[in-house]
């Protein structure tokens, strides 16, 4: 067994490898991938004073900034994602993120005029991209993007093209809960919303696929009673009231997984539904009463635990 933990992405990321055809090989790839990750967080985190997207925000409304090709590619698929879910995915919400987060800290619930005023800064037809110069743009002064609902899957995803690429044929990659295996069927955990982190409600047998859950139970706070979690509708600058509490998505990219998840908690099981058939890929959703179901792909798949 070969493996590897660090902190990026916001997140802790575990790689493990236990079949290969070159020991050697495969422990310089496991090293190449976790450098690869490494090097995305420098570029792409907001939290990074000097990232791209950082330098992007800080010139929103003023000039066009040049990205790598990680940053353009994202940005361009974010808004490829955005168009195909009716805006259910965004990644021009950051403003209203920190509107939110700040009165988290306070156990406060922002106003209707605060959330209006950040949600005009909501429009991912504001990210003008320029392919030949290979350059980016936010249009109005005070926007910000964050690529923080589709970075981890991008990151998964180039993790298993090194490890491949380097001879590995067995491998369990878990970027902060974006998951994929490479090789033999391993046991992925669906979280229960209401137990504590790792205890699952159910599993699936994962073969040379990935899976990525986007759910209410991560990051909440409650005010008078009323939970307030930090999945936001771009619509409605208010978190989800979607019929889910989770929905985890099963297929072949990480990173389109990463960014439908978030879409279809946004809009729920029957909207969310057509976009998952769209994309060929299976799902488990959890509903608000806490019933289990989930697409046809994955019947005899999944297991209620």
């Amino acid at each position: 067994m070969l493996e590897t933990a660090f902190a990026a992405l916001g997140t802790t990321n575990h790689v493990s490898i236990d079949a290969f055809t070159d020991r050697i090989a495969a422990g310089e790839a496991l090293m190449r991938a976790r450098e690869r990750v490494l090097f995305l967080h420098d570029r792409l985190s907001v939290f990074q004073p000097e990232s791209e997207l950082s330098l992007l925000n800080a010139s929103a409304g003023c000039a066009s900034v040049p990205v790598g090709n990680d940053a353009f590619f994202l940005l361009r698929e974010s808004k490829r994602y955005s168009a195909l879910s009716g805006g259910a995915f965004s990644i021009t919400t950051r403003a209203l993120s920190a509107l939110w987060e700040i009165h988290a800290r306070c156990g406060t619930v922002p106003s209707r005029a605060e959330v209006e005023h950040a949600l005009l800064l909501v429009n991912d037809e504001d990210v003008a991209l320029d392919d030949d110069a290979q350059t980016a743009e936010l249009r109005r002064f005070g926007q910000s993007v964050d690529l923080g609902a589709i970075a981890k899957g991008y990151a998964a995803d180039e993790v298993r093209r090194i490890l491949i690429e380097g001879g590995v044929t067995g491998a369990l990659i878990n970027l902060g809960g974006t998951v994929s295996v490479i090789g033999e069927g391993k046991h992925v955990g669906i979280q229960h919303p209401d137990r504590m982190t790792g205890i699952p409600m159910g599993r699936v047998l994962l073969s040379d696929g990935c899976a990525v859950t986007s759910g209410d139970y991560e990051r909440y706070y409650e005010v008078d009673g009323t939970r307030y979690h930090h999945i936001l509708d771009p619509r409605t600058g208010y978190p989800s009231r979607s019929d889910l509490r989770s929905v985890t998505l099963i297929g072949e990219s990480a990173l389109a997984l990463d960014a439908l998840s978030t879409a279809v908690f946004v809009l729920g099981a029957e909207q969310g539904l057509p976009l998952i058939q769209q994309a060929g890929c299976e799902a488990v959703f959890v509903t608000k009463n806490l019933d289990v179901f989930c697409t046809e792909g994955l019947r005899g798949n999944f297991e209620l635990l």
